[in-house]
């Protein structure tokens, strides 16, 4: 492809479809880059980005095949046939083509499969033979590999005569059963002699990430170590594979992507969103629901045992949702932090005591403040409340704050240590709980202060 050129205008490619242009659609797309025409397409009704698509080469529809978003790719699986997709998916990376797969159903992925060729259909169900979310399923196998024995000049005629190679950041140098044992970063190679040795250049102790080793634990690894690649080996040390920065960077959007479901009170969508059937979606979010349904009628037996209180005292009622949202939208803030703080790896059960303190710390200044706003409110706008409903809600702010940054921290930090996803113990289950809470301090407080 020569210099990418800017791509056309939305409209005007609308109006080529309709008018039956494609001839001129496809000239004016020949030079356009595919990350481009993916975007075209994911803004372009269904029918007429099934329509650009055919328009493609196969090198170009395949790039486009992979950047296009999860509606045109559910439509393009439909509509274009299985053989050019089968095609399209020989000419990806494998690492690439399984990642489109596993998102599809299994009887079409299976059938697309069999329509591949039998070396990379082979290459691709190999890579879906390892488990999912693991180093072995994002890899890369075509890696340029040398010999410890290579001068500078033989890897040089070796790099020459590849016809492909995920990366030549770095090159891995292995022994005669494909044991790993140095690399040579490409600059280096560049700047040695042409008579200087591979052995002699190379550099041994090569950090590296076990086939089985999980997803995150890998990004973790690339962002350590700021690796461009990083290789991936079995359980004796031979080299499989590598796994680039750019699907390392998909790896932390999805989980990502899941903590802040999972923060939401549902469990992640384990495939794109508009590949998910409404089913789907409402089996992922009615468990979590019905949880949180039956922990908020907590919030109702603790008003019910103070029933006699609020019948005395009937103007405490209007203060309640100030009291248990105060305490749930810290609790919030709280746990978002620290769950990203034990992501980091900054937070663990050894520091807790230390997270805690300081998370208690800012609950009082935080409660503080919220309680003197609270106080000057219900004088201007409840003056009939008197003097001693605004000391009430003025001292339960703040322990409500400092409780619920209690729960948040304690919590989170106490399920990671228990091998249980700290986002799963999520923001609405937390303020659910605080609420509850919440209003026991604001009874009991209300019930020793007021005298009833």
């Amino acid at each position: 492809m020569t210099e990418p050129t800017t791509p056309p205008e939305l409209e005007a490619i609308e109006q080529l479809i309709e008018t039956n242009q494609l001839a001129t659609l496809q000239e004016q797309l020949a030079n356009v880059h595919p990350s481009d025409i993916a975007v075209l397409m994911d803004e372009l009704d269904t029918d007429d980005a099934v329509t650009l698509f055919e328009l493609l080469s196969v090198e170009v529809a395949s790039e486009v095949l992979d950047e296009t978003g999860s509606p045109v790719r559910q439509e393009l699986v439909e509509k274009v046939a299985d053989e050019r997709l089968a095609d399209l998916l020989e000419e990806m990376p494998v690492d690439d083509a399984v990642e489109f797969l596993e998102d599809l159903p299994d009887d079409v992925s299976d059938r697309l499969i069999g329509l591949m060729e039998p070396d990379e259909a082979a290459e691709v169900q190999k890579l879906l033979g390892y488990e999912e979310e693991t180093a072995g399923r994002l890899m890369a196998r075509d890696v340029a590999v040398l010999r410890r024995y290579w001068t500078v000049n033989q890897t040089f005629d070796y790099l020459r005569s590849l016809e492909d190679a995920e990366t030549l950041h770095y090159l891995y140098v292995v022994d005669r059963e494909n044991h790993l044992i140095g690399l040579v970063p490409l600059r280096k190679l560049i700047m040695a002699q042409p008579e200087a040795t591979i052995d002699s250049i190379m550099i041994g102790n090569v950090v590296s990430a076990p086939v089985t080793a999980d997803q995150e634990e890998l990004a973790e690894l690339v962002s350590r170590y700021d690796f461009f690649v990083i290789p991936v080996v079995d359980e004796e040390n031979r080299l499989l594979g590598v796994v680039t920065a750019d699907d390392v960077l998909d790896v932390l959007e999805e989980e990502a992507t899941e903590d802040i479901q999972r923060l939401g009170g549902s469990e992640p969508l384990d495939q794109p969103y508009f590949a998910v059937s409404v089913f789907q979606v409402y089996r992922k979010r009615v468990g979590w629901l019905l949880i949180l349904f039956l922990a908020a009628t907590l919030t109702g037996t603790v008003t019910s045992l103070f029933q006699d209180l609020l019948e005395v005292a009937v103007i405490l009622t209007v203060f309640i949702p100030l009291i248990i949202g105060t305490g749930g939208n810290a609790g919030s803030q709280t746990v978002a932090t620290i769950i990203r703080a034990i992501t980091l790896d900054e937070v663990r059960l050894g520091n807790v005591v230390a997270a805690w303190w300081r998370e208690v710390s800012v609950g009082l200044l935080l409660g503080i403040s919220m309680s003197l706003v609270g106080i000057v409110y219900i004088n201007v706008f409840f003056p009939q409340a008197g003097h001693q409903i605004p000391l009430v809600v003025g001292l339960t702010l703040p322990a409500v704050v400092v409780w619920s940054t209690t729960v948040a921290t304690l919590v989170p930090t106490l399920a990671d240590r228990f091998h249980i996803d700290p986002a799963v113990i999520s923001g609405p289950m937390i303020a659910t709980i605080v609420d509850a809470t919440g209003l026991l301090i604001y009874f009991l407080l209300a019930r020793q202060l007021l005298g009833l």
